[in-house]
């Protein structure tokens, strides 16, 4: 390869990388877009050069998706690495909330390791997240009390279930245009305003206000954090409710 083509192969393998970090833009709607991602799927060499750019950059390519593009998943510690904490336009509080409904979300859709290999695309409304997270907040109510019916010394995840039973579930504004941002439904609209704004969810109002379906970008980002403690447990009482409701999440072929 003469010198001015290896240049050219770098810049469209990091044109490539660029596209992938505009989840909301689709292949299938723009033709250099498609091209460069047909040229990753099926050129070797290319693919290990997009995927050298990604990692000096901070990014892992976890899937080359044909309708949904390049997907990235950023490192700890790399110039993409988002941390809820970080945000300061938010309340130390809301923040810790927003943290819990994001794995709760994730644990709702994807109970099981089947689930996570399933790319059925699922369906969510923020009244089911609230539901769950308000039967999560029963369940850790009764396991922080000891033997004898006498709360346990607080860990430090007792201070967000403990904020998040304190907010109302739906608190109508003043105008009755909405909820309320102190109420919990509030925060879930946001996280999950959040994922379409990542390219990891549409809304479905078809099915009501409040409706979403999660996208295949987002199970594969579920799929890099599924080892974290927090999601493990929320997991672990998701199948615990569907053992005893026998309530299986709505999907829809992709």
């Amino acid at each position: 390869m003469s010198t001015v083509a290896a240049r050219d192969d770098l810049q469209d393998a990091a044109e490539l990388v660029r596209y992938g970090c505009r989840p909301r833009l689709r292949p299938l709607s723009d033709a250099r877009y498609h091209d460069l991602l047909q040229r990753y799927r099926m050129d070797k060499g290319f693919r290990d050069r997009v995927e050298a750019i990604g990692q000096g950059l901070g990014v892992q390519v976890i899937a080359a998706h044909t309708q949904e593009g390049l997907v990235l998943h950023a490192l700890d510690g790399g110039l993409f690495t988002y941390r809820i904490k970080h945000d300061l336009k938010r309340s130390a509080e809301r923040r810790l909330i927003l943290g819990l409904v994001h794995i709760a979300i994730a644990a709702r859709v994807y109970p099981t390791e089947h689930d996570l290999e399933d790319e059925t695309v699922k369906r969510i409304s923020v009244g089911e997240v609230d539901a769950f997270l308000r039967h999560l907040v029963e369940q850790l109510r009764e396991a922080s009390k000891d033997a004898d019916g006498l709360p346990v010394p607080e860990a430090a995840v007792d201070a967000v279930w403990r904020m998040y039973a304190m907010r109302p579930p739906a608190k109508p504004t003043a105008a009755r245009r909405g909820v309320t941002q102190t109420s919990t439904q509030s925060v879930i609209a946001e996280a999950l305003e959040w994922l379409v704004h990542q390219g990891m969810a549409l809304p479905a109002p078809e099915f009501g206000p409040g409706h979403y379906r999660l996208l295949h970008r987002f199970r594969l980002q579920v799929s890099e954090a599924a080892a974290m403690p927090a999601f493990v447990t929320l997991r672990d009482i998701r199948r615990a409710q569907d053992a005893g409701m026998a309530a299986p999440t709505d999907t829809e072929e992709m």
